[in-house]
């Protein structure tokens, strides 16, 4: 693809910390399934913290927080914290937008996880904390916010060893659309599951939506934080994808930034210059 990222033409963010929300915590897991966002940590400087249900998150200053026995780990966490990414994986259980299994993948469906992240959804909303939600995390936040999903639709998963694009259609207002600086850009697809405007929650609001299948939601901003975030695509494979990916991470550790300096909304994208 033209004009994909150059890992060296960014700001670098030395001190921030960014929690990620992952399925294992073990470091096997997260070479295997986790290296894409930790590279996109390691170009930008970042520390990360792991936040898992199986593992303890060790925080900068050395404090652990050792997960419940249903995954869950103290929201005092985020307390450390300029900002959370949660992470691609499987399904979210229907259960918990109240509805029955029709077409979750139940070999796809961990419970624990379940439990961690939409805690700490919940816990980082309240918080108005910088929140990035990337494919499932994108639909984790919109559970977690009140909101539902398409349980199964066809075409935007991409085949292991091939990966698939298609154009997303971006609306004129919100976040996005300010990062991006145009009205269609080309993603990956990795994705079963996803939003409608009927299983959106209400609070949150579509930004962007898939071509040609303009009903599904793409990615989705919360008016009501500071920066809220979730797209459908992965933005942390940078490797395959346009430049304008790269300036969402950005746009979100700019946002990080301000969060940890305790600078009102709306100042981000002037913080790290």
């Amino acid at each position: 693809m033209a004009d994909v990222s150059s890992p060296s033409a960014h700001p670098t963010y030395p001190g921030l910390t960014i929690g990620m929300t992952v399925r294992r915590g073990d470091s096997e897991w997260l070479a295997k399934y986790n290296r894409n966002y930790l590279n996109v940590f390691a170009q930008f400087g970042v520390q990360s913290v792991i936040l898992s249900p199986d593992q303890p998150a060790v925080t900068p200053d050395g404090t652990q927080y050792v997960p419940d026995h249903l995954g869950r780990l103290d929201p005092a966490v985020l307390d450390h914290l300029d900002g959370i990414v949660f992470s691609g994986g499987g399904d979210v259980d229907p259960r918990y937008f109240n509805a029955p299994l029709a077409g979750a993948e139940p070999e796809h469906i961990d419970h624990a996880r379940d439990e961690l992240e939409l805690g700490l959804a919940r816990a980082a909303l309240i918080r108005d904390m910088p929140i990035f939600g990337i494919c499932r995390g994108c639909q984790v936040l919109n559970v977690a916010a009140g909101g539902g999903m398409r349980q199964h639709l066809d075409r935007h998963r991409s085949d292991p060893d091939a990966t698939r694009f298609h154009p997303v259609t971006i609306a004129d207002l919100g976040l996005l659309y300010p990062i991006v600086q145009t009205d269609t850009i080309s993603v990956n697809t990795f994705h079963h599951q996803g939003m409608d405007q009927a299983t959106l929650a209400p609070a949150l609001r579509a930004v962007a939506w898939a071509d040609p299948d303009q009903w599904l939601i793409e990615a989705f901003d919360s008016p009501a934080h500071r920066w809220v975030l979730g797209v459908q695509w992965h933005p942390e494979r940078l490797f395959e994808l346009p430049i304008s990916h790269q300036h969402i991470w950005v746009d979100f550790l700019n946002a990080a930034l301000a969060f940890r300096r305790d600078l009102p909304a709306g100042l981000t994208r002037a913080v790290a210059a």
